[in-house]
């Protein structure tokens, strides 16, 4: 083949791969055939070899570095999860999830956690921005921005907003002061606590505990509403505790069980007092309401108060012992009294005088009593007339009434007060009886005497032997039976005896 035409055709050729080549191949090409044509025959294996060779070169050069591509590590808080090819499908998908989750809740959102890209070029390098995606989602912490209530170093919940925090914590106040809302004025407060409401009329409505608020970022389910937040202070809980009654219990040991009181469970179940059988199987609610806040309230009141009157008891030794007289009607006096009272969840746990003034005095009961004995009057205060023991009572017997008690024993009979005998002698169901009057509307019997010591018209004292116990009459045994009549009617002994 003539060399003009051989070089012609690889021409051509290297033409053709020239236009498939970069800029770079091109221009060594070109520069081959100048060098090739310059020296022609000569140098034509030569030039034929550097051509091709660095053709070669060149178009492996650049296929290796049009193949050289930039990849991103997603790492999240220092761990990696994927390789993307780009950051903006991560701050895409991160936007779309927040703006998803806003419209849920209706919080503004944040991502908690920290990601961070680190960039890579690699030949052919791989990425997957699928699976990048649904890692993030697995473990994606997204949380709102809140105010954490902390009480007495305690956290207590999560509000929406400062506004909402204080907004709960001014309607329990309300719940236990009893002070209307639009009554509750803002006063100025240490800085480490809350704003406390106060009320006109010097009423001063605070919160005991040191309540703080803090920011915090916590996932939106633990965000308290108002009123949920309100009911956990003031109960100490939104949860209803329930339990069910098994074999064995009762309800003190249902309330040690769950660290609450007998009287939690009478007031958390209406149903239930202190003589109520519980049932198997029967629900009962155990839930202790323990508020985590106390509301104090400090106030001062104005009260006007009686004062009592003092009775003087007078010797008169003109009236008979055992009688008394009023000379002088007692009068209650009054007064003003101010007090600053400080409740705690509604209960009085301080009460003090501040100022106090008489407005009149009171007036002094005057009770003269007597002091002259008497032989035949009685005192109202009896004595046991025998030594025993009660065998039978005062009250309905074999569907009768027993007028009396029945002293089982043996040994002296003796008056039990101060007085004159007006019978002595058998009487019916009683055999022999005495029945002493003492003067003061009294009448005393004794019955199933053995023998009788006194007559009619007697005066004996109290203390004095009248006669011996004995079973005459209707009795089935050896003992005393001893009645009480006053003003015509029979009482129960028990009530005088002393």
């Amino acid at each position: 083949m003539q060399s003009a035409e051989w070089m012609a055709k690889l021409q051509n050729q290297t033409k053709r791969f020239v236009e498939a080549s970069s800029t770079a191949t091109k221009r060594a090409v070109e520069r081959a055939i100048t060098f090739v044509r310059t020296y022609k025959k000569q140098t034509l294996t030569i030039a034929a070899g550097l051509l091709l060779t660095t053709a070669i070169g060149a178009s492996a050069n650049y296929y290796y570095k049009s193949n050289i591509i930039s990849i991103y590590h997603v790492a999240v808080n220092g761990q990696e999860i994927g390789i993307v090819n780009d950051p903006q499908v991560v701050h895409t998908w991160t936007k779309a999830k927040l703006e998803e989750e806003k419209a849920k809740h209706g919080l503004n959102l944040t991502m908690s956690d920290y990601i961070t890209f680190s960039e890579e070029q690699l030949y052919k390098g791989q990425y997957d921005n699928e699976a990048a995606i649904k890692a993030l989602s697995d473990i994606a912490d997204i949380k709102v921005e809140a105010v954490k209530l902390v009480v007495d170093g305690n956290v207590i919940g999560y509000a929406e907003s400062k506004e909402a925090a204080e907004k709960a914590l001014t309607v329990v106040k309300e719940k236990f002061s009893g002070i209307p809302l639009e009554h509750v004025k803002k006063q100025t407060v240490a800085a480490a606590s809350i704003g406390q409401p106060k009320a006109p009329l010097g009423v001063e409505v605070s919160i005991k505990e040191d309540v703080k608020m803090e920011g915090d970022s916590v996932t939106a389910a633990q965000v308290l509403p108002v009123d949920k937040l309100e009911e956990l202070l003031s109960k100490g809980t939104f949860k209803q505790v329930t339990h069910t009654v098994v074999e064995g219990d009762c309800v003190g040991c249902i309330a040690k069980k769950y660290g609450i009181t007998s009287k939690d469970i009478y007031a958390n179940n209406p149903g239930i007092t202190e003589n109520t059988l519980l049932q198997l199987g029967q629900q009962i609610n155990v839930t202790a309401l323990r508020p985590l806040v106390t509301v104090q309230v400090k106030e001062e009141v104005t009260e006007k108060e009686a004062i009592p009157f003092a009775t003087q008891i007078q010797n008169n030794e003109k009236l008979p012992k055992g009688e008394s007289k009023v000379v002088q009607e007692g009068k209650e006096g009054s007064k003003s009294v101010r007090y600053q009272v400080v409740k705690e969840n509604g209960q009085v746990v301080e009460k003090k005088i501040l100022e106090q003034e008489v407005i009149s005095q009171p007036v002094v009961k005057i009770v003269e009593r007597g002091t002259k004995v008497i032989p035949s009057r009685g005192t109202g205060r009896l004595a046991w007339p025998a030594r025993g023991t009660i065998s039978s009572g005062f009250g309905m017997r074999w569907g009768r009434l027993h007028k009396g008690i029945d002293i089982a024993g043996s040994g002296a009979v003796r008056a039990a007060d101060n007085g004159r005998v007006v019978s002595a002698g058998w009487d019916g169901d009683y055999g022999k009886a005495i029945l002493i009057d003492h003067g003061n509307g009294m009448q005393t019997r004794y019955g199933h005497l053995n023998s009788i010591n006194v007559k009619v018209g007697d005066v004996v004292s109290q203390g004095k032997q009248i006669g011996v116990m004995g079973s005459t009459g209707q009795s089935t045994g050896v003992h005393l039976h001893f009645e009480v009549i006053q003003n015509g009617r029979v009482q129960n002994p028990v009530r005088f005896l002393k």
